[in-house]
């Protein structure tokens, strides 16, 4: 099969291009023009340049895939409500119409547990979709909308997956983000709750089962680890890793946290700041609450089970901090 798989160059989009690569298919990544291209071509794989609010140029670059992997989306927990929708909604809608006219065979569309709002319990698929203010999680509610109002509407077979909380190689949140806050000896609040982690090679392996399978159309599934690991834990592991002091963590009750969380929200948007609060309230909810979220539709229909546990992704992370360190991927 013929494949294309946008946000190619980011994090889950880089690693779903090497596990369709190890499973023998042809790959093709969608990449803006400014996006770093390093490690693609390294894979060697096809790249095509593609803005994906331009909706009249998308047709002639989906045309001829079997199957779309829709990965790019703006992750982060702050940003303009433009920004936001532009790339989680407005992406979505040209892309879709652009599958769609292309005649292609399945598109398999990257949504986020944040979806659920927060409830701070185990929720599977059929909890209900929860509007927070927070302007990732409600931009991806608005595009799984649009989703499936387009599929009711147009003949494209399509799959949503809702991944937890993704860590790993390259990620840029869950890692990166966490070893500068590590290295500014920043205090976290302590979380021993389950954190939701799931190893990125583990959702591409759902990802590729659910897009081979024609009883995955028209349905949405959350794909986690199931580990009861909490952030507590991960944070303290992270700095052993990567020989950091241990994180302090100081204990703060969820209510003032959040609370403390909407005032500096408040100031920065005041004084029209450009970066990003040093606490935000979707940070504080990610921390404090219940991440957990229910696989057992993935496992009981389809077989489905990690094969990569906390420790074994621990290593590999591990193994590829050690390699940043290494004269040769410095000059990389």
């Amino acid at each position: 099969m013929r494949n294309l798989v946008t946000g190619a160059s980011g994090f889950l989009g880089s690693h779903l291009v090497e596990g369709l690569l190890a499973a023998g298919e042809e790959v093709t990544a969608l990449v803006r023009r400014s996006s770093d291209r390093s490690h693609l071509d390294r894979l060697g794989v096809g790249v095509v340049e593609a803005d994906l609010l331009d909706r009249a140029s998308l047709v002639r670059r989906v045309a001829g895939f079997d199957r779309v992997f829709h990965c790019a989306a703006m992750v982060k927990d702050w940003g303009t409500w433009g920004e936001f929708r532009a790339a989680n909604v407005t992406a979505v809608q040209n892309l879709l119409a652009a599958s769609a006219a292309a005649g292609v065979g399945r598109f398999v569309h990257v949504s986020s547990t944040d979806v659920y709002g927060h409830p701070d319990r185990v929720v599977d698929e059929s909890a209900p979709l929860r509007r927070r203010g927070f302007r990732y999680g409600d931009t991806k509610i608005e595009a799984e909308e649009l989703l499936w109002q387009f599929v009711e509407r147009n003949d494209l077979p399509t799959v949503v997956v809702r991944p937890a909380n993704l860590y790993g190689p390259r990620s840029k949140t869950f890692v990166d983000e966490a070893l500068r806050l590590l290295r500014e000896g920043t205090p976290l609040i302590p979380a021993n709750r389950s954190a939701g982690l799931t190893q990125v090679s583990n959702a591409v392996d759902a990802i590729l089962l659910l897009a081979s399978d024609e009883r995955s159309v028209g349905r949405a599934f959350n794909i986690t680890d199931d580990s009861p690991v909490g952030w507590q834990t991960y944070f303290e592991r992270l700095a052993e890793i990567a020989g950091l002091p241990q994180p302090r963590f100081v204990p703060i009750p969820r209510r003032a946290a959040y609370a403390a969380a909407w005032a500096v929200e408040a100031a920065h948007c005041k004084l029209r700041l450009k970066s990003s609060p040093p606490l935000t309230r979707l940070a504080v909810e990610l921390m404090t609450t219940e991440q957990g979220f229910s696989s057992e539709r993935l496992r009981s229909e389809f077989g489905y089970r990690p094969r990569i546990d906390f420790e074994e992704g621990m290593r590999r992370l591990r193994d590829e901090l050690r390699g940043r360190r290494t004269p040769d991927a410095t000059r990389r």
